[in-house]
């Protein structure tokens, strides 16, 4: 019994040593506990650096750049190659992408060049009174209306047609003395001041005129339109009374007349003193152009919209007030900065684009964007002209390095170059 267990604890010795012993040779080809993927390219490329050989970081899938691997082979997620990222990569604020990689990724540049916007809007309008031509008819006198013409509210009228016959009592016996001085050759003088205060009693020019051609009383008054235009309102009936201030009709003109419109805010630099072409779908086939434009000076908080109106030429009287219409406001604009808008990367509170380096590189620069037209955008700082700015392949390029840390350190440059300039202006 004795023999037995000597010799089981000596084959448990023995088989303890020689599992001792692989753990020896094993544990110098296993990375150390807590060891990092960088530390772990780190301790293999050792040799590598001190024989001048580029560092190797990591291994990475281009598709997947969050994944990082110690060494190479087919990437798991696609069939393809692992990447090396090397140390020198991720110096300075550029990125520095393989060439095969960037043609892999179909990276296309423009150069951001001088140009010209060519803004162009549709606005819908509609057709209005000119309220500049507002004219209301009234009898200037006492009296009763004696006759009224076959007119009612919408219909259209001409400076100088009659609307109603009015008498005026109260005439006959001022013109009656004015007719008897005539008639005995009174001084003139007095005469002159008899027919004045008929003039002031509301007596027209050519009433009076006709006094003095017949030589009769002329007592029934002839109220005619003032203007050309339409009837928006009328108040006159066959026998009834009226006085000097009352409104017989009210006329609203409609040559020249007015097309108005509600501006978005942002489109109010498209309206400038140029002939506007209006279009009026009544009319598909005559066009309308407008030789002024004016902007009037409130905004709408509501709509966040400007009221434009526009004052158009009516001589056949065709455009009709409450016909709609549209307005094309246009603006060559001045020469500016141009670039592709589809280079542009909105991160909210910014907006960026890439360029291409003359060694190769890719940079982030911050721009300020001014407007967008016509696929082009107008940039007023941030580039140069003959910048090569990245207009395919952007978010590949933001996926492949890692735009977000480029951005970083460049922010992180930017603000230490600014200290440095600070502390030398003081010491200065």
């Amino acid at each position: 019994m004795r023999f037995k267990t000597f010799f089981l604890s000596l084959f448990l010795l023995l088989a303890g040593g020689a599992l001792g012993y692989g753990f020896t040779v094993l544990a110098p080809d296993r990375p150390k506990a807590g060891h990092t993927a960088h530390e772990r390219a780190e301790d293999g490329q050792g040799a590598a650096q001190s024989s001048g050989e580029r560092k190797v970081l990591y291994w990475y899938d281009p598709m997947y750049p969050g994944t990082r691997f110690d060494k190479p082979g087919k990437s798991p997620f696609m069939d393809m190659e692992l990447v090396p990222r090397y140390a020198e990569d991720d110096a300075g604020t550029g990125i520095r992408i393989d060439p095969g990689q960037v043609q892999n990724l179909a990276v296309r540049t423009e150069k951001a060049q001088r140009g010209r916007l060519v803004f162009s809007r549709e606005i819908p309008a509609n057709v209005e009174f000119n309220a500049y031509q507002l004219a209301k008819a009234q009898p200037r006198a006492d009296g009763f209306v004696e006759k009224t013409y076959a007119l009612a509210v919408g219909d259209a009228v001409t400076a100088g047609q009659p609307l109603v016959d009015i008498t005026v009592p109260a005439w006959a016996a001022d013109q009656s003395e004015y007719l008897l001085l005539r008639g005995q050759k009174a001084a003139p003088d007095l005469i002159r001041g008899v027919r004045e205060r008929l003039r002031l009693s509301g007596m027209p020019e050519d009433l009076l005129k006709a006094v003095d051609a017949t030589g009769r009383v002329q007592t029934r008054l002839t109220v005619h339109a003032p203007l050309s235009g339409v009837i928006t309102a009328i108040d006159a009936y066959p026998g009834m009374n009226v006085d000097k201030g009352m409104t017989l009709a009210t006329i609203q003109g409609i040559n020249p007349i007015w097309v108005t419109a509600d501006v978005p805010e942002r489109d109010i630099f498209l309206v400038g003193n140029k002939r506007t072409r209006v279009s009026i779908p009544a009319y598909p086939d005559r066009a309308f152009h407008a030789q002024s434009a004016t902007l009037l000076p409130k905004a709408d908080q509501a709509t966040r919209t400007v009221p434009l109106r526009l004052s158009l030429d009516n001589p056949e009287g065709l455009l009709r007030p409450g016909l709609t219409a549209s307005i094309r406001l246009r603006n060559d604009g001045e020469e500016e900065l141009l670039i592709p808008t589809q280079s542009l990367i909105d991160l909210g509170d910014e907006q960026r684009v890439i360029i291409r380096a003359a060694d190769g590189s890719f940079v982030p620069r911050q721009v300020q964007v001014l407007r967008s037209a016509r696929e082009k955008t107008a940039v007023l700082s941030g580039l140069d002209e003959g910048d090569d700015v990245v207009v395919s392949g952007i978010f590949l390029i933001d996926s492949e390095a890692n735009l977000r840390g480029a951005l970083d350190r460049m922010r992180r440059a930017k603000e230490t170059d600014n200290h440095d300039h600070s502390a030398k202006e003081h010491a200065e």
